[in-house]
């Protein structure tokens, strides 16, 4: 697992020499990994299959590799003739893809074949899960030759996702020995794995990952570097080894410390934080799409460089996470009086009918919101705890301004205010915009307020006395 010379490193670039498949031909191609772009160059003299440049999903391979090639995109292509002839003609093409993602395997691998669940390798996991008894009931029992592999001596955690899976926290066992240098031990780097109750198509792979990264990057408190990510197939060759390759480029910064740790059985937990509810992923997993795009797009707008973007970003999803509505009469009962007053509506109004009706429709949506944004938020303000709240150079009498200042760059009003002013708003619902995502997973409330000073930028919302 994650050797060295098997598995693609993510942040290493890399160049083969491919065979390319169309259909039943094979053409010559270059396929180039980096961080910062992944691409595939196809060439040759043959004609490609119609459609092969509008490919979606390409399969190539070397001598002892085989990858899997998805979101395509080509922005390159060209042809020209080399001989013309009645009975003799010669042409030459070149296309380039942009590639998305790739699946790497030192077997025959195809695109009918199912993922088991994949593996990632991070420095970040280490910080995450911190200093436990686990890790040292591990070294006692290597010394104690009392060490059992592939056994719950090496599980940190595991936890059912109802309906999805499982994912668990691993140690990967290295020892070494080497008498010329007088020295050996083991190494024990912490893994985090998810399994699939059902095996995934392998195009879904890459949506599947992200799930679980954009989770991830809500604990972490921003993007965080992977070395290597390993797939699991359940392939029958126990020397088989599949890994994923993707570009990394647009990541925001790497994180000191996890906003949010695991903190389950620690050695010595001298912050103190509070334990990480494990639930907490069963509850995101059992989130519908839409739902845990909130977790994506606010991982999207944490990377933009612009404090105005970003203060846009999170207050729309705020608003999205705290969204309440009540009625200022009741809806039944409205609904059966606009109904019977449709025809009368349209005579005394000298409207038409398809007016009337949207005329209508309004006023059922309008008695749905008496509620406004700036209630909404507030109240969700006022649910958090004492403790947050006061140490907070901002409040509740704050979020009629902060609601303007919204609505006047939304609209395009004249406004007026410095970059410093709008950055402590953008980190003030930034603060408030992180705790509505963790109680989206059902995280309480006062486990939430305890870390929230560790958000990046809480310094300029913080009450100094």
């Amino acid at each position: 697992m994650f050797d060295e010379d098997e598995i693609l490193k993510l942040d290493e670039k890399y160049s083969f020499d491919v065979s390319v498949r169309d259909d039943n031909k094979r053409f010559a191609g270059k396929l180039t990994l980096s961080p910062e772009k992944c691409t595939l160059r196809v060439m040759g003299e043959r004609q490609t299959s119609y459609s092969f440049y509008e490919s979606s999903q390409i399969e190539c391979s070397t001598f002892d590799k085989s990858f899997t090639l998805f979101e395509l995109s080509i922005n390159y292509q060209s042809s020209q003739s080399l001989r013309t002839s009645v009975d003799d003609n010669v042409g030459f093409f070149e296309y380039e893809f942009d590639v998305g993602f790739v699946i790497c395997s030192d077997e025959d691998f195809n695109l009918n074949q199912n993922a088991a669940g994949f593996t990632i390798d991070s420095p970040m996991i280490k910080k995450w899960i911190g200093y436990t008894n686990k890790q040292q009931e591990l070294i006692d029992k290597y010394h104690g030759q009392k060490l059992s592999l592939f056994s719950e001596d090496t599980l940190e955690f595991t936890h059912l996702l109802e309906g999805y899976g499982i994912i668990m926290a691993f140690y990967q066992l290295e020892t070494h020995s080497n008498v010329l240098s007088f020295s050996s031990g083991i190494r024990f780097p912490p893994k985090l794995s998810i399994e699939f109750g059902s095996p995934k198509p392998i195009s879904e792979l890459h949506n599947e990952f992200k799930k679980s990264y954009d989770l991830m990057t809500l604990f972490v408190g921003a993007d965080f570097k992977i070395d290597a990510i390993e797939v699991s197939t359940g392939s029958h060759s126990f020397s088989s080894k599949t890994c994923v390759y993707f570009t990394s480029n647009n990541k925001t910064y790497e994180p000191d410390y996890p906003v949010l740790p695991l903190s389950h059985n620690l050695r010595f937990n001298d912050l103190p934080l509070p334990e990480l509810p494990l639930e907490s992923f069963g509850n995101y997993y059992n989130l519908s799409e839409a739902e845990r795009s909130v977790f994506s797009r606010y991982l999207r707008y944490k990377r933009m460089k612009s404090d105005e973007e970003r203060f846009l970003g999170y207050f729309r999803l705020l608003e999205k996470l705290t969204y309440k509505t009540k009625s200022y009469v009741k809806s039944e009962s409205l609904e059966v009086i606009l109904k019977k007053s449709e025809s009368y509506l349209a005579k005394r109004l000298q409207g038409n009918k398809k007016n009337i009706k949207s005329l209508i429709s309004r006023i059922s949506r309008l008695n749905d919101s008496k509620y406004n944004t700036e209630k909404c938020i507030g109240d969700f303000y006022e649910s958090l705890p004492s403790s947050l709240k006061d140490g907070m150079f901002y409040n509740k009498s704050d979020l009629q301004k902060i609601c303007k200042l919204r609505n006047d760059i939304t609209h395009a009003n004249d406004y007026i205010i410095d970059n410093e002013k709008l950055s402590k708003y953008t980190s003030f619902i930034n603060v408030l915009l992180y705790l509505a995502l963790l109680n989206k997973i059902r995280i309480s409330p006062e486990v939430s307020a305890s870390v929230a000073h560790r958000l990046d930028r809480y310094h300029l919302v913080q009450k100094f006395d």
